[in-house]
């Protein structure tokens, strides 16, 4: 009796196993296929826009890099004087 319960719950997990796996390759699939969409839709917007888009993304990157070169030398200054009133 015990050893057809066991086998009876081995087919329900290789089956239930079999259905969730179909299920996400479906997402897997579906996600890929929205993902090549919006890329196809995409790529015109940005070929058009290039020519504001490329300096705007490097002024925005330096900004960035300015603003954590101040905060990191602001903590060090920070550091130092701490260090230095001990």
């Amino acid at each position: 009796m015990l050893s057809s319960l066991i086998q009876i719950f081995q087919v329900f997990q290789v089956t239930s196993a079999v259905v969730v796996t179909a299920v996400l390759f479906a997402l897997a699939g579906i996600t890929l296929a929205g993902s090549v969409v919006g890329l196809i839709v995409a790529t015109p917007l940005f070929v058009i826009f290039s020519p504001v888009l490329v300096p705007a993304t490097i002024a925005s990157t330096l900004l960035a890099t300015n603003l954590s070169a101040g905060a990191l030398f602001g903590v060090t200054a920070a550091a130092l004087i701490v260090w230095l009133l001990k």
